[in-house]
């Protein structure tokens, strides 16, 4: 069975990038467009991890963290968030909420296949800016 990630992502480059990377590692990749309809899939099935865009203002990422680290059958779901690295207080309040692992964006599309493939925090569960 094949790794199932959901990913709370609207920017076109970063979807572009999880997306293909995800087809050549045989991978499902999974991008709802709304708030309620990722909170549904994963609900309805669990993902092997959830990605966050830290910047997203559709998605709300620390409501979602919180609905999601909240929920009895989700919170042992690994979450990884990606932002700019200069957001260091976003970075403390998505670890709060619960992130697993909050990463600069530069960082998130260099270790993408091994993040997409393991879905591990990679070691340092935590913080990579």
């Amino acid at each position: 069975m094949a790794r199932r990630v959901v990913a709370a992502v609207e920017d076109l480059l970063f979807k572009s990038k999880i997306s293909e990377t995800a087809n050549t590692l045989g991978v499902e990749a999974l991008f709802p467009r709304s708030p309620k309809k990722l909170f549904s899939e994963v609900q309805s099935s669990p993902p092997d991890l959830l990605i966050l865009d830290l910047n997203s203002s559709r998605f709300e990422p620390l409501k979602l963290l919180q609905d999601v680290k909240s929920d009895e059958t989700l919170r042992g779901v690994p979450v990884i968030g990606f932002l700019s690295h200069v957001q260091k207080d976003l970075a403390v309040a998505a670890r709060e909420y619960g992130c697993d692992r909050i990463m600069a964006r530069s960082a998130f599309t260099r270790d993408l296949p091994e993040i997409l493939s393991s879905g591990s925090d990679g070691g340092n569960g935590g913080l990579d800016v």
